[in-house]
């Protein structure tokens, strides 16, 4: 049985760092393969014999687990507020795509609760995976951007982003996250053989901190200097050095101005957002990125409050939103679902799912105080800083970010050194 169980968490880790790389680079088909791998994982063993597939002899632990231990049931809330909100969406088509997307939040932490916890050295492990691929991925884009840097900068000036190899909003979230498991290897003094790795470690961390400056997705940079910003808060509470954390602070107050002087992708994004906002301002900016943005989230508030406590219903969110395009903004060159979290929310499930949604995504962070954890809770700022400028958990990308880290995060801070015990009885 020990055998077993370390054969599986071997396996379940494998699998973690495929969904990794599936996701950076937008294979989604290996994606949805990686996660009904992880469903018939938690439904089927292997066993000598025949049949030699059989159902898992602790399914029925498992399911009794999930059930028990209450971040996981936390953790289906979004999905739950689609299925709910059928009840009032006439458009089923949109409602089954929804619950589709959203399956995951239900279906994964059940798949995910009998793998035995996983060690700090395999979880230091997964993050250094984390900070190469990235590596790896930033060195893609930033060669392709050296042979077309022209090109590239034409298209910024534009509004338009560096091409990544997955949406350069989500991407620049992943980038955000692998530098601060960067900053959090360091701090734990990770190496997995020798010492001179730290050095390693602190080299790609300062690259990628670099590089998301030159990237220069707004998002990405936004929810880094929160996370950062956070991470300062808790050092000085914990430690009453302030000066350390001043120290620490201004340094990252200086990256901006380092990047405008050494990065022109950096100096131009910065100037076509000023001139962006500033046609907004005139009414002359419909055509251009930002102004798109601010449209949408007008739209979505529109919606919301003609609906303010149970929403249209999240099935119904499209039509709604077509519908206030043509009503509204009828010379929109593009029709964009809100880009805010919350105001999706608010349009789709109204203040009731507003309240439910929030209770759900805060309450595996204070579960047993899970924000002493200093990633746990920088994941949890990252995620809910880019709730305010993206949709995020409404496409599968976003969704496969969070859970992925969420989930390993529970599975590391979970009391019981294999599994949860099932409740007496």
């Amino acid at each position: 049985m020990k055998l077993f169980l370390q054969s599986y968490k071997a396996l379940s880790i494998s699998l973690f760092m495929i969904w990794m790389v599936a996701m950076v680079f937008s294979a989604e088909f290996i994606l949805s393969q990686v996660m009904i791998l992880f469903v018939a994982m938690a439904l089927f063993e292997y066993r000598p014999g025949f049949p030699w597939l059989r159902w898992r002899r602790e399914l029925r632990d498992n399911t009794r687990t999930w059930w028990w231990y209450r971040p996981f049931l936390f953790v289906a809330i979004p999905f739950l507020l689609v299925l709910v909100s059928a009840a009032w969406s006439s458009d089923i088509p949109y409602t089954l795509e929804r619950l589709r997307i959203k399956a995951p939040f239900l279906v994964l932490p059940w798949a995910l609760v009998g793998i035995p916890r996983i060690s700090r050295k395999e979880f230091h492990f997964i993050l250094y995976f984390l900070l190469a691929l990235m590596t790896i991925a930033c060195l893609y884009v930033g060669l392709n951007y050296l042979v077309h840097f022209q090109e590239i900068n034409d298209m910024i000036g534009r509004g338009k982003p560096i091409p990544t190899p997955s949406n350069h909003i989500r991407f620049s979230l992943v980038l955000c996250f692998a530098i601060l498991s960067g900053f959090f290897l360091i701090a734990e003094r990770f190496f997995i053989r020798y010492r001179w790795e730290r050095w390693l470690i602190l080299g790609l961390t300062m690259f990628l901190l670099g590089f998301i400056h030159l990237l220069s997705v707004r998002s990405g940079l936004l929810v880094l200097y929160l996370a950062v910003l956070v991470w300062l808060l808790r050092y000085v509470f914990l430690t009453r050095r302030w000066a350390v954390a001043v120290a620490l602070g201004v340094s990252f107050v200086f990256l901006p101005i380092v990047a405008y002087q050494l990065f022109p992708s950096f100096r131009t994004k910065l100037e076509y957002v000023r001139w962006d906002l500033v046609q907004h301002q005139h009414g002359t900016g419909a055509n251009y990125s930002d102004s798109d943005r601010l449209t949408s989230l007008k739209v979505g508030w529109e919606i919301g409050k003609r609906n303010p406590i149970f929403g249209v219903g999240a099935g119904d969110l499209k039509r709604e939103v077509n519908l206030e395009y043509a009503r509204s903004f009828p010379d929109a060159p593009t029709i964009k679902m809100p880009h805010n979290q919350y105001v999706t929310l608010f349009a789709g499930t109204g203040l009731v799912g507003v309240g439910v949604f929030t209770l759900g995504f805060f309450y595996p962070l204070f579960y047993r105080r899970h924000y002493k954890d200093p990633l746990f809770l920088a994941l949890h700022v990252v995620v809910f800083a880019s709730f305010l400028m993206e949709n995020t958990l409404e496409n599968n990308f976003g969704i496969s970010f969070f859970l992925l880290f969420l989930l390993l995060g529970l599975n590391r801070l979970r009391p019981d050194p294999t599994r949860i015990p099932p409740p007496p009885g």
